[in-house]
């Protein structure tokens, strides 16, 4: 199989890249936090321990880091946001300096606002200690963690030629896509009140978006097969649509055996006590398998979107065959 390439510059979707997979661990170090309820082990922001220390955010002193497990968890997801980021930083002003493209420009400045908006957002609600502001930055994370991804696609050398012949479901494709991703992000937000305050409210309405969630997620796999075996005339498309189809069903069986696994822990055995950072694996993993599906449909949307589209001049214009597969 072949995917057509575009000449897009390299360095922005390879800064791309690291910022996404630098966003990895620190959903899990903030899914941990949140897991021991350590977001307040560390008083301040930029500046750590004010007049006890004075210490700023990246010169905290390595024997307070490691005191014990909430500060380590806490001080490394801050220090995670921190690189991300500068990250985010440079891939907008690669985007800038090296692609022409306008919304390439755009989408890497909005993955950086985004970054920066999520910082600020965890930052005052350490200053206010509010479990409100720590709600919000956990049901967001995984809308910036999207972003990121978005952006990693949108700057792939094989955008948007390596769906330059027409899906023959396009249309519906992107219409189940769409809803599924609404839907899910909707299941993270119920998930994330839910850690946030349980309650057998929380915990009905997260149940009952997992059970849609699961329908739509199923069956737009399923649609994305028989899509594919209908194409006959383009087998790069093909392959492509069958790879997202199986990336779709691992992560959504991971996502329920995670999600099971989380429940036993929180409501089974941890009951009304403060976890402990062993018993916080399976809920952090449920929250980033979480942003991973998510990631998956933005990344399924925007490929059904493309797919019957002719690549424009502002694309590039010099393709070359070369092995590959979508993102």
């Amino acid at each position: 199989m072949t995917t057509a390439l575009s000449t897009h510059p390299r360095w922005p979707r390879r800064l791309a890249l690291a910022t996404l997979l630098a966003a990895v661990p620190l959903l899990l170090f903030g899914g941990t936090v949140t897991g021991i309820e350590a977001g307040m082990a560390i008083d301040g922001w930029l500046v750590l321990e004010p007049g006890r220390g004075d210490h700023f955010l990246l010169f905290y002193p390595v024997e307070k880091w490691f005191r014990d497990d909430g500060t380590f968890a806490e001080h490394t997801h801050r220090l995670f946001g921190a690189l991300v980021g500068l990250l985010a930083i440079a891939t907008f002003v690669a985007t800038l300096l090296a692609d022409p493209r306008r919304r390439a420009r755009i989408l890497t400045g909005a993955a950086l606002l985004a970054v920066c908006a999520q910082g600020a957002l965890g930052g005052l609600r350490v200053l206010e200690n509010s479990p409100s502001l720590a709600f919000l930055h956990g049901a967001l994370a995984q809308l910036v963690f999207c972003v990121l991804a978005a952006s990693v696609v949108y700057l792939s050398p094989r955008w948007p030629v390596g769906a330059h012949k027409p899906w023959p479901q396009a249309t519906e494709l992107k219409r189940s896509a769409l809803t599924a991703l609404c839907v899910v992000y909707g299941t993270i937000f119920a998930g994330a009140w839910l850690r946030h305050a349980v309650s057998n409210t929380a915990l009905a309405v997260h149940i009952a978006l997992v059970l849609v969630s699961t329908v739509l997620c199923f069956f737009l796999a399923k649609k994305l097969k028989a899509s594919a075996r209908h194409d006959d005339q383009n087998p790069a498309g093909r392959g492509m649509q069958e790879a997202i189809a199986l990336r779709l069903n691992i992560l959504l069986g991971s996502q329920l055996l995670l999600g099971s696994g989380s429940f036993w822990i929180v409501f089974l055995v941890v009951g009304s006590a403060v976890p402990e950072i062993h018993q916080s694996i399976l809920p952090t993993l449920h929250v980033l398998f979480g942003a991973l599906l998510l990631a998956q449909l933005v990344s399924t949307t925007m490929w059904a979107q493309v797919s019957g589209r002719v690549a424009p001049a502002e694309e590039g214009a010099l393709l070359q065959a070369n092995p590959g597969g979508a993102a």
